[in-house]
Parts: C-alpha cells; structure tokens; sequence
C-alpha cells in the first residue's frame, strides 16, 4: 500500500473517531456509594463518560494551537529519471536519388599491328606479285623467307610468311571491362579473347592494348544513366543541454508564516542580501566566437582576389558572348568562346572529373570539374570528351575537343566559373573574366 493510500486510511480513521457521538447513550453512573461533599465545598466536577478520575480530558476538551502545514516530500516514483531529460534521438538522415550518367569503355583506338600475314604458293606465283599481295616489298618478303636472289626461287604449296597486318587495338583505361568494350565496337567479348590469345575471365589492365577482331564497328563510349541513393546532409542542430539530477527534496514554494513571540521586541530586519545560486558555476574561460559561414554573394573585387592566379584559359578565341543578362530574358552564366572545330579544350585548374556527358539539354558533351575551395568549372559543346567522371585531372591537361554539340551553329566552347564561399553554400555562376589572366 501506498503512502498515499496510508494517509488517507489514516485520515478517515481518525475522523470517525473526532466526530461520531452514538446516540441514546446515559452517563455512565459509578456502581459504588459517592460520599456527599461537606456543606459549603463546591460539587466535584462531573465526569465524562468513559474518563476516570485524575485523567487528562480527550483532545476534544482540550484548546487546541493552529498546526503549521508544510508540503509533503515527493514521492520516489514520481521524481524524474535521469533519462527523460534528453531529448529524442534526431531522425535519420533522408534518403534521396539522384541521376547519374556514367560513361564506360572510353580508351581510344590506336594503330597496332596483328598477327603475322601467310600465303601458300600457287602454279604461276612470282615472288613480286606475292608481295604486292601482302602489302611488302620482295627483298622484304626473300629476307623473311630465305630466298635466295636473284632467281628467288618457290614451289606451289610452299607458305611465305609475310609482314604482320595492320589493324586497330583498343587501349584499356581504368574502369573497364571486356563487356563494355564488346559493347562499345559491337562485337563479342568471346572475339575479343580470341583476336588476343586470352579467355574472357582473364583480367584487363589500364594500359593494356586489345587488338580489335575483323568486323568491328566502333560506336564510341557506352553511357548509361543509373539512380544512386544520395544521404541530405541534416540541418545543423545544438548539442542538448546535459541534464541535471533531479534534486532530493524541492525548494518550499513560500516561507511558513512567521509568528512573533509575545513581548519580543522588534528586531531590525537587514536589507535583504543579492540571491546567489546555491552551487556557483565557474565562470567560463574566454573564447573565440564561433564563425558563422556567411551566404551573402561575395562582391567582384572579392571574387577576383581569390580567384587571382587559379586558373588558366580553356583555350584562346574570339568572345561570342559575354557574361551576364542579354536583354531578352534570357542569361549567360559564363562565356561562350569561338573555336576551330577539333581545337584541344583543356582544363582551368587541377580537380576532379564530376560529370563528363551529353544529358544536360542545351550544353552538348560536357564536362565538370570540381577544384579546391569551392571552386567548379565547366566546359560545353564539345565534340568530344577526352575524360570521365572521378578522373583527376592536371591544370592545362586536355579533357575534349572543341564542337557544335547542344544546338549551337558553329564550333565554341561554353565555359564557366562557379564558386561557393562555404560548403552549405550552392556553387554560384561569377563573370570568369574576373579571375581568367587579362
């Protein structure tokens, strides 16, 4: 049983006995002779019923003196527990997707030379039309085979090796595999294995030159758009505060009321001191105020100064169009820059490759370059992307060739700077004649 529960109980106990009186009860008479007083000597008292004589009256006979009333302690069970102070646990981050163009099989095709020629003699052979045939001249086919001059002498039957061919070899880049090479030149990866004396299940290196079987068609990097899971980076939240225990006993909500003794003289009561917490907490050491990123768009002096030196031209041409509104609606967020077509485009700054592709409407192939401190670079109508996606990439290393992709009616190239002052900031387009060399 509860505290509570024994108060009450006790409680009610003690009023039914304060204030129930049974009704048609007589005084109690003693069963003994009572001896009269003497005359003149005042009656003895009567006596209550049930009280003897020389006992203390019941409480009810007696003046009673007002009872200070003070709050009763808490409960044990209903003081907090530690743990309900902290707060609930921050929801996990959300899960959202985002497209992703990914772009394989981008080594390029190179001259290389295949297996060995052979031609086996007929009636009516010379050896001077045999090595038209094989695309060499006859010293070179009598050396390669031990003819003797000047007679150069041949059976019908006989097998004259002749130069290797001439054929094409994919170089191998990082990434690859046997698949989407077979892919990307529409063949199969068993023939591919074949043309080089491997087995499909054979590893391929960066580096490493395949030799393209007969009938092949090349049809360029195979791309291929997949949605990837991206974590949102949560809001920034303030570390709670660490809970403190529950204390035992609450403070009293007021003072008892204070009684002054009688013939006491009054006492000079002192101004009252400053309250000061029970349990002072040191004072804390002085600090450096946090920073605070600031979103505001940095201004133009600010952009040049820290843009100054970063970056090189993409490549050098005639201004088609500048930077900023064009008066019709419409904007230019970095500068178009007239091109011959094939010209080398070449990388502003070191980065990393973040996207080398033709899925943005407008732009043709493009490519993105992630560089330091905020920075981001990219490089539109190409006719060609020399790069792919997480390549890191050299200042003034080529990554395509200048075109007319995305619409536009001549060879230029699309360029533009973007910058974020903090990481929590998007990357803004700035005018890139502020920080290209003048």
């Amino acid at each position: 049983m509860t505290r509570t529960a024994l108060i009450l109980l006790a409680g009610s106990a003690l009023a039914a006995c304060t204030t129930y009186q049974p009704s048609g009860v007589e005084p109690v008479r003693p069963n003994f002779p009572v001896r009269q007083p003497p005359p003149g000597q005042a009656p003895p008292p009567a006596i209550e019923p049930g009280v003897q004589p020389g006992e203390t009256p019941p409480p009810a006979a007696q003046p009673t003196s007002p009872v200070e009333s003070r709050p009763l302690d808490p409960l044990p069970s209903a003081q907090p527990r530690p743990s309900d102070s902290y707060p609930p646990p921050p929801p996990p981050p959300a899960i959202e997707y985002e497209t992703v163009t990914r772009t394989s099989a981008t080594g390029q095709v190179v001259d290389a030379d295949g297996p060995p020629q052979s031609y086996t003699v007929e009636a009516g052979d010379t050896v001077y039309g045999i090595a038209r045939k094989l695309n060499t001249t006859r010293d070179q086919l009598a050396a390669d085979n031990n003819l003797s001059a000047p007679n150069y002498v041949i059976r019908p039957g006989q097998v004259l090796k002749g130069p290797s061919s001439k054929t094409k070899a994919y170089v191998v880049v990082s990434g690859d595999t046997l698949y989407a090479i077979a892919r990307r030149f529409n063949v199969s990866s068993q023939a591919i294995a074949d043309a080089n004396a491997m087995q499909v299940s054979d590893v391929i290196r960066p580096g490493q030159r395949l030799i393209l079987p007969d009938g092949f068609r090349d049809t360029g990097p195979i791309t291929s758009t997949v949605r990837v899971p991206v974590a949102s980076s949560p809001p920034a939240q303030t570390p709670p505060p660490r809970p403190q225990p529950a204390p035992t006993q609450p403070p009293p909500t007021s003072p008892p009321p204070a009684q002054a003794p009688a013939r006491t003289p009054p006492v000079t009561t002192p101004p009252p001191a400053r309250p000061s917490p029970a349990n002072p907490a040191p004072a804390p050491a002085p600090t450096t105020p946090p920073i605070v990123p600031s979103t505001r768009t940095p201004a133009d002096a600010q952009i040049s100064q820290l843009g100054r030196g970063r970056f090189l031209w993409p490549l050098r041409g005639d201004m088609l169009s500048t930077f900023g509104p064009k008066g019709t609606g419409q904007r230019n967020d970095g500068v178009n820059i007239r091109a011959r077509a094939g010209e080398p485009v070449r990388a502003a700054a070191a980065g990393d490759v973040v996207y080398a592709g033709d899925q943005v409407p407008g732009f043709g192939n493009l490519v993105l370059i992630k560089h330091a401190d905020g920075w981001v670079t990219a490089y539109g109508h190409l006719s060609r992307v020399d790069v792919k996606m997480q390549d890191k990439i050299a200042q003034g290393q080529q990554i395509g060739q200048a075109g007319d992709t995305g619409g536009v009616s001549e060879p230029q190239l699309h360029f533009e700077v973007r910058y974020a002052p903090t990481p929590q900031d998007r990357a803004r387009p700035i005018d890139p004649m502020l920080v290209l060399p003048q």
